[in-house]
């Protein structure tokens, strides 16, 4: 690896397709032991992007630079670095788990013993499926093996796009944990998924695109708490007084099947505290006062939305 302290770089990189803009001037770092979440609603241009970092595709300005290395300059150098599962893996199906993944280590400049391959199939969670025929596997389980090949060579950066099709609930912890043990060892993980509820939780930052065009860039706490939050308020009794005595203290409350929700304006402090303190000077058992943050899905949404209305184009 060349000095550097990012696994990618992504510099004012551009995308003109027949006189059509795809991408705008994008720009963004991945830093060692960080996810990236790269979003974007269907059109936006991840995948464009996302083949450009793996070199199957040129941009038409920029340049992207992976450990250190050009990705046009220095191809070779650059992905022997990258696992990527780029849209729907493809495998032999006449072969067996284990034999494809012989034939794909093989095509790596690293010396892979079937022994490393059988461990990357137990972490992937095929370790019962490793002698079948992948043309019996389910979705979720090419899925897996798109994964164990990602990282048969034990690349510094994974790119994923969509890695999480087909995967059932218990398919979907199995891989944030393999994804969460990948990155502790100081590697990196760009990933791009419409299922926002399950790469919330190990997601670190984000990149967000909308018509070829960056909107956000930064952590994901900080995209979170550009939204609003609610604080849900739950009283022994008196629930009306409850709700009167808060609306008269300024609060924003909404009385929602028997338990108050006040919802709490961006970057404004934690008001539990106070809020808890105004309940018990006036003698209401309070019996709990949770906060609630916006979900990745909704903070999401709502910003395509303000991005589009911003260019006065329909949602």
């Amino acid at each position: 690896m060349e000095n550097t302290n990012y696994l990618v770089e992504v510099n004012h990189v551009s995308k003109q397709i027949q006189g059509h803009q795809i991408l705008k001037d994008l720009s963004f770092k991945v830093a060692p032991g960080r996810v990236m979440g790269f979003l974007g609603p269907n059109g936006a241009g991840k995948t464009t992007l996302l083949r450009i970092i793996t070199g199957l595709m040129h941009q038409s300005d920029g340049n992207v630079e992976i450990c250190g290395y050009d990705t046009i300059r220095d191809f070779e150098k650059a992905v022997f670095n990258v696992g990527t599962i780029i849209e729907s893996p493809e495998f032999y199906n006449y072969l067996t788990g284990l034999e494809n993944l012989r034939i794909f280590a093989d095509m790596s400049r690293k010396n892979i013993t079937n022994d490393e391959l059988k461990q990357d199939l137990i972490e992937t969670g095929l370790a019962d499926a490793q002698d079948k025929k992948v043309k019996g596997y389910s979705l979720g389980m090419r899925q897996r093996l798109g994964v164990a090949n990602a990282t048969l060579h034990h690349p510094k950066i994974l790119i994923l796009d969509e890695p999480m099709n087909g995967l059932d609930p218990k398919g979907m912890k199995d891989f944030r944990e393999l994804m969460k043990k990948f990155v502790k060892q100081g590697n990196s993980i760009i990933i791009s998924s419409h299922i926002l509820s399950e790469i919330q939780d190990i997601v670190n930052d984000l990149f967000i695109i909308n018509k070829g065009e960056k909107i956000y860039e930064g952590t994901m706490s900080e995209f979170l708490n550009r939204s609003n939050s609610i604080i849900y308020v739950e009283v022994a009794d008196d629930i009306t007084r409850a709700e009167e005595i808060l609306t008269r203290n300024g609060y924003q409350v909404t009385n929602n099947l028997n338990r108050l929700e006040i919802t709490v304006n961006a970057n404004e402090t934690d008001q539990r505290p106070e809020i808890a303190r105004l309940l018990v000077n006036n003698e209401i058992a309070l019996l709990g006062l949770n906060l609630s943050h916006s979900s990745l899905e909704d903070s999401f949404l709502d910003s395509i939305t303000a991005d589009n209305e911003k260019k006065g184009l329909n949602s």
